[in-house]
């Protein structure tokens, strides 16, 4: 499939028969209780999907970093995408891309889903002081990687 097709088919899943990107090769949803996701085309026909948690705190930044890298661990806590900063835009975002060639309707719905559910859960980890926070470690979930012994 093609960015477009999978954009069409995801709209399609949710009831949303007119989702398109615009003429910039974006397009948003707004998804109650969690933050926007945003769909971005990229130059090598592949999808972004990227939703903005918060903005970066002026203060504690420190620690609000070290969250931050503790949830990138092996993807475990950000459903394979990654938490990252913009810096320009004083923003934590996560964020995904998608192989759109690789990519099934199904499979990408399955992804968009986790993703949404990641990107929640995130803005409610980091809505509370990172002393406070869960831990990715603490999560109910099983981590993949528990089995391995790192050295």
């Amino acid at each position: 499939m093609d960015a477009d097709q999978l954009i069409q088919s995801l709209g399609l899943t949710l009831g949303l028969p007119n989702l398109r990107f615009d003429a910039h090769g974006c397009a948003r949803l707004a998804i109650e209780g969690a933050p926007a996701l945003n769909l971005e085309r990229d130059a090598s026909g592949g999808l972004h999907l990227y939703s903005v948690l918060c903005p970066i705190p002026p203060d504690g930044r420190e620690a609000v970093y070290s969250q931050l890298l503790q949830g990138n661990l092996f993807g475990t806590a950000t459903a394979g995408a990654s938490l990252a900063v913009d810096e320009l835009h004083g923003e934590i975002v996560l964020c995904d891309n998608v192989k759109a060639e690789q990519a099934s309707a199904q499979t990408f719905a399955t992804q968009v889903e986790a993703f949404v559910a990641a990107a929640e859960d995130w803005q409610g980890r980091l809505s509370t002081a990172p002393s406070q926070a869960r831990s990715p470690a603490s999560q109910a979930a099983p981590r993949m990687m528990d089995h391995f012994i790192r050295g």
